[in-house]
């Protein structure tokens, strides 16, 4: 991966690896240079603006769910599978004609509809506020699910290392994720649509 450009702030590249360190270092293989690298993809040099730039819709909904996709990549192998291979088609695309990624693209779903609000990503600065809200967001998600500490315990410690490298190469690699929710209409409706059976079934919805 080659990423021209003046790269992430330090700040911002820290709070990217200590934000995925403290909720997935538990139950992920964790590796501080790829988050690095995803970090210099979030600016000028890295993606383009259009790559950049999600709905804030799209953001809403990864915030509130997140602990209920986090629950899913511990207990689900199915669900560890499509998220790693919507990450991989991302990294695919990477560096590829847009004629090309389009093309792509036909196959997997109808374009999202247009937003009237849309945030653009960008690491070369670090806003102090927005790392609190998105700390604070995140942790509001987590807490939903708590309740079931005894139960993901549990899971933990059924964790396989094949199951931790898998979380890591989809948390890791978090812009290309993000790209994936944001680009992948069919991929976001599976995930959709286990967040809603997952919520439902743990009363959380």
């Amino acid at each position: 991966m080659e990423v021209t450009g003046a790269g992430a702030n330090a700040h911002a590249e820290d709070f990217s690896c200590a934000l995925i360190g403290e909720y997935f270092g538990g139950i992920a293989a964790i590796d501080e240079k790829t988050i690095r690298e995803n970090a210099a993809l979030a600016c000028e040099g890295g993606f383009s603006e259009e790559d950049r730039t999600v709905r804030a819709e799209t953001v809403d909904y990864l915030l509130r769910e997140f602990s209920v996709i986090y629950l899913g990549l511990l207990a689900n192998e199915d669900f560890r599978a499509r998220i790693s291979e919507a990450v991989k088609f991302e990294m695919d695309m990477y560096g590829m004609s847009r004629d090309y990624e389009n093309e792509m693209r036909t196959h997997r779903g109808e374009p999202p509809a247009p937003s009237e609000h849309n945030v653009v990503i960008d690491l070369r600065t670090f806003n102090l506020s927005v790392a609190k809200n998105i700390s604070g967001r995140i942790k509001a998600s987590m807490d939903r699910i708590m309740p079931f500490y005894e139960e993901i315990s549990s899971l933990m410690k059924e964790e396989t290392d094949e199951d931790a490298a898998k979380i890591g190469y989809c948390v890791c690699n978090f812009m290309y994720l993000i790209k994936a929710f944001e680009k992948d209409p069919s991929f976001f409706e599976y995930v959709r649509s286990v967040v809603r059976a997952v919520a439902g079934g743990l009363g959380i919805a």
